[in-house]
Parts: structure tokens; sequence; C-alpha cells
């Protein structure tokens, strides 16, 4: 009995050195019931951190009575997290809880007896804070990745870096969700030179940029130390710079063609201002030359005048032998038409010739039957002989005078029908010089006009070259104003080129400093 109440007092010391140990130590402990999750013991830490946490607490609840309270309180669904604790598989368990504002990371753990559950320990704290900082990092817009100092294994991304490993997913070994837990090896080619560089606080912070595909990465590497200065490992930030870098390199580019274009510039000025001044010169010599030029205009104007009344004399001349010309060939066609009639005329005289010849054929036919019938009646017929002789003497004259007005009429009528070709070839003539006088009087006209038109332009001419005379004035004035300008401008020309080098070197030296 007496070594029994030995044991229990020993065991009772030990249990309450324990209970004393658990109260002192700076760390939330609680223990309950694996049955019912009522809490049957709380350290002092935890009934001070409790005390601090009553405001987000069920009222009435505080860390001075907290035990015999279920845990239940801390849940807003406590049938998840005590069918979680009911399979001792589960164990040990850890957890993020968030209680009103604050947040709590909680471990949980069973203590056995034999095979048995008899208490199940509670481990806490209060992580609001870091779970805030942690939450800030993960949101932050800047990728940040760790890795630890032994294997430099990636132990943490944010979410950030996560997005940006997806975009570029193609161009990693593994896939960006496999990343942590990958050693940083994999984005170098040569990584003992990384692995030297990482493993030495003393080498950080350090920069670099780095090919990775097609892509360009920019690297900050900083060194993350505990309060001591211990080194935990090295912290990495990252961008994805290709298109800053396509950006800078044609930023480089423009500023040398500003560079380049103000030089060009500068040289333009030079000529331009050199062009004015011969433009001046120039200038001098065309007014000059507009001046002689208004005199010959206005001679040219006096001349064109003089012909167009020439002309105009010369026109009414051709009229009037035009007129004369369609009188000639009326007379032509009265006269053809007269001729045309003797012709006929004749004719008709042929005609009544030729009856009388007949006629007189006739008759010397008859006084030759009657000289016959004379002849005949002897004595008795020799007066009707004498008649009948007569009468073929008659006939005879007749047919000898027919015959020469038939000549005659032969005669006539050729020389008519000559006559009439004659007539008709002067008519053709007179109808062609008529036609040519029309013609000569159309281009009379049309040059009439045309002489107009030119008198008409010349007058314009000398008007023209009087405006040319008053604007050359002008363009010499404006010559001399341009010479200023291109001074000016020559002046601009060479400050641009001198900004522009200046820009120039700061492009090159912000360049440079993006590199290092």
């Amino acid at each position: 009995m007496a070594l029994s109440i030995a044991k229990s007092s020993s065991f009772t010391k030990f249990a309450n050195d324990y209970k004393t140990m658990l109260d002192l130590i700076p760390i939330n402990v609680m223990t309950c019931d694996p049955k019912t999750f009522i809490i049957d013991y709380a350290n002092q830490q935890s009934i001070d951190t409790l005390n601090s946490l009553a405001h987000l607490l069920p009222s009435g609840v505080s860390g001075d009575n907290i035990i015999g309270q279920c845990i239940d309180i801390f849940h807003k669904q406590p049938s998840h997290q005590r069918q979680l604790m009911a399979n001792p598989a589960n164990f040990p368990h850890s957890a993020i809880i968030r209680l009103g504002s604050e947040m709590l990371d909680l471990y949980v753990d069973a203590i056995y007896s034999g095979s048995q559950i008899k208490k199940l320990l509670l481990g806490w704290s209060v992580c609001t804070e870091r779970e805030q900082l942690k939450i800030m990092v993960d949101n932050m817009p800047i990728n940040i990745m760790m890795c630890d100092t032994e294997n430099f294994t990636i132990n943490y991304i944010n979410k950030t870096s996560h997005n940006t490993l997806k975009s570029i997913e193609n161009l990693l070994p593994v896939k960006a969700d496999e990343i942590v837990g990958q050693s940083v090896d994999i984005f170098h080619k040569n990584p003992q030179h990384q692995r030297d560089i990482l493993k030495d606080p003393n080498n950080l912070p350090w920069h670099a940029k780095i090919k990775l595909g097609d892509e360009t990465l920019d690297l900050n590497v900083a060194a993350i130390k505990d309060k001591t200065g211990h080194y935990i490992g090295p912290m990495l930030s990252w961008s994805v710079i290709t298109g800053q870098e396509r950006l800078s390199q044609n930023v480089l580019e423009i500023s040398n063609v500003v560079s380049d274009s103000s030089q060009e510039v500068q040289a333009t000025a030079q000529s331009l201002s050199a062009a004015a001044e011969e433009a001046s010169a120039q200038a001098v010599s065309v007014s000059a030359a507009a001046e002689e030029a208004s005199t010959n205009v206005q001679t040219v104007a006096a001349a064109a005048e003089e012909m167009t009344a020439s002309i105009k004399e010369i026109a009414a001349q051709v009229t009037k032998s035009n007129e004369t010309a369609s009188q000639a060939v009326r007379n032509a066609e009265q006269t053809n038409k007269t001729v045309e009639d003797l012709h006929i005329a004749s004719n008709q005289i042929g005609e009544v010739v030729n009856l009388i010849n007949d006629i007189a054929e006739q008759t010397n036919l008859l006084a030759l039957n009657a000289t016959i019938e004379a002849a005949r009646a002897g004595d008795a017929g020799k007066g009707f002989a004498v008649v009948a002789s007569e009468v073929k003497s008659l006939a005879a004259q007749t047919a000898k005078a027919t015959e020469d007005i038939r000549e005659q009429i032969s005669t006539m009528q050729t020389t008519t029908t000559n006559a009439v070709q004659a007539i008709a070839e002067i008519r053709e003539t007179i109808n062609a010089l008529n036609e040519s006088s029309n013609s000569i009087s159309a281009a009379i006209e049309e040059q009439s006009a045309t002489t107009s038109e030119i008198s008409r332009n010349v007058q314009e001419a000398s008007r023209a070259t009087a405006e040319v005379s008053s604007n050359i004035t002008g363009v010499q004035e404006a010559s001399s104003q341009t010479g200023s300008a291109a001074t000016q401008l020559l002046a601009l020309a060479t400050q641009l080129s001198d900004k522009s080098n200046d820009m120039n070197k700061q492009v090159t030296d912000f360049m440079d400093g993006k590199k290092k």
C-alpha cells in the first residue's frame, strides 16, 4: 500500500510538473475529450490568448471559462471537424481557420493510451499577421519564388508567378502546377554557376537576364534572413521583359534615326540657305527678263492688231470676189441654156432642110418624068418640056441650096456642141473657183478668229508678264525671308542635332543600366 501510495504520489508530482511546464511554455495548448470534444484543459498561454480574442468568441465565452466549452464554438460547420477528428487516420492534422477578423493556425494530434485515444491535443496560434503577409505576397503583382539553401528546391511561388509560368508553360520542362518541388536547375543550362551564386548570401542581391526559349526573363535575387541574421534562403523576383527589351531596342533605333534625321535636317537647312541665296539672284535676273518680255509682248500685241485689220480687209475682198464668181456661174448657166436652145433649134432646122431636100428630089423626079412625057408628046409637049426643064433646074438648085444649108447647120451644131462643152467646163472652173473662194473665205474667217484669239492671248500674256514682274518682286522678298528662315532652321537643326545626340547618349546609358 505504501509503495502504491508512493507511486501514486510520484505520478501525481510528475503530472503536476508536466502541467506546470505546459502552463509556462509560450505556446497555446489545449486538450479535449475525443468523443464529446469538450475542452478539459487549456494552458495559461491559451487562456490569455483567448481572453484577448473574447470579442470574437460567442457571447459569454472567454479564456477564463473556456474549459468545459465544446470546440464547436470555433467552427461554422462543426460536423465537418467532428467527422474529421473521429477518424484516427487523419492525425496529425493541421489547418488554418478564421475566427472573426483573426486567423488561427491549428495543429491537432491524438494522445494514445495503448491503442485507445485518450485525449486530443490542440496546439494553435494566432497567425493573422503572418497569413496576411502571405496573402499579400501571394497576390502582389510581382512574380515571387523561394527555394531552400541545401538542394535549391523551389518551396514557394506566389499566384502571380504561377499565372505567368502558365503563360509560358510551353517553354518549361515541367508544367506550372509542378514547379513547387522542382530544383531551380531546370531554368539553367549551367546550374552550377547559379548554385555558387545562391548558396552564398554575400553574392546577393544579384541581377541577371536569361533567355527562356524566345522569351527574356529579368531576375532579381535577394537574401532572406531571420531576426538573428541567419540565411534562410534566396527570394527571386522576376518578370518577362521580352516586350520591354524589344521596346528598348526600338527606342534605341528611333533615337539613332532621330540623330541621323537631325543631321540630315542640318544639311538640308544649309542647302536651303544656299538655294535661297541662289533663288534671290535668279529672281533679279528673271525680273529683268520679265520686263523685256513685257515690252516684246506689247509689240507683238500691236502687230497682231494690225494683222487682224489686214485680214478683215482681205476677207472683204474675198467675199466680193466670191459674189462675182457666183454671178459668173449664174451667167454661164444662162448662156449654156441659150446655146442648148440654139442646138435644139438647129436640129429642128436640119429636119426641115431634110424635108425640103426630099421635096426637091421628088420635084426633080417629077420633072424628069414630065420631060419624058413631053418628049413622047412631040411638038405638043415642047412647051411643057421647057417648064419641066426649068423645074428640074430649080429642083437641082434647091437640092444644092439645101445641101449647103445642111452643111452650115452641121457646122453650127458642131460649134454649138463645142460651145456647150466649153461653157460646161467654164461653169465647172467657176464652181471650183467659187468653192476655193468659199474655202479661202472660211480660212480667212478662221484665221481672223485665230488672230483675234492670239491678240487676246497676247494681251493676257502682257498682263501676265506684268503680274510676273510684280510677283518676281514678291519672290525676291520671299527669297530673302526664306534665307532668314533657313538661317533660323539651320540654328534649330544644330540644336536638334545636339539634343538628339544627348538623347541618344541618355538612351544608350539607360539601356546599359538596364543590362547591368
